[in-house]
């Protein structure tokens, strides 16, 4: 419970799949988040950054989001969810960007974890809906 709490800062590459099966692409994700204990599980407002590369096209995300962590001793399951702003180059368009995922981290004390996560991404009113598969590491404590 105590590795999940406080102050956290994650860096991860990741893969995107189209739901529509077009190009795969990637590109890297950073977050933030601080967790406050409530009862068995870890509740964590934050902050997402997503930079990508699909298809000839960069796709920048930038979002508040929240996290839900259940603690079962060094394992740290997990959902996430955010909604902010999305952009699309080549040519332009700008949308809501959407984030629901999931996944596992294995925590190595109080300051490192790896893990992986899968997430459902999309930007309204543009094509762009993918599935994003990654690691990830986070460092905080």
């Amino acid at each position: 419970m105590a590795a999940n709490r406080g102050f956290h800062f994650g860096l991860g590459p990741e893969l995107l799949l189209p739901t529509d099966n077009g190009p795969m692409g990637g590109g890297l994700v950073l977050d933030g988040r601080y967790g406050i204990e409530a009862g068995p599980t870890v509740l964590a407002p934050g902050a997402r950054l997503g930079g990508h590369l699909i298809s000839s096209r960069f796709v920048g995300t930038a979002m508040p989001t929240f996290r839900v962590t259940l603690t079962i001793g060094p394992l740290a399951p997990f959902a996430i969810g955010g909604i902010g702003i999305g952009a699309l180059s080549n040519p332009s368009e700008t949308g809501v960007a959407l984030l629901g995922g999931g996944g596992l981290m294995i925590h190595f004390g109080r300051v490192l974890a790896i893990g992986a996560e899968i997430s459902y991404r999309r930007i309204t009113g543009t094509e762009l809906e993918t599935l994003g598969i990654g690691p990830s590491i986070q460092i905080g404590g």
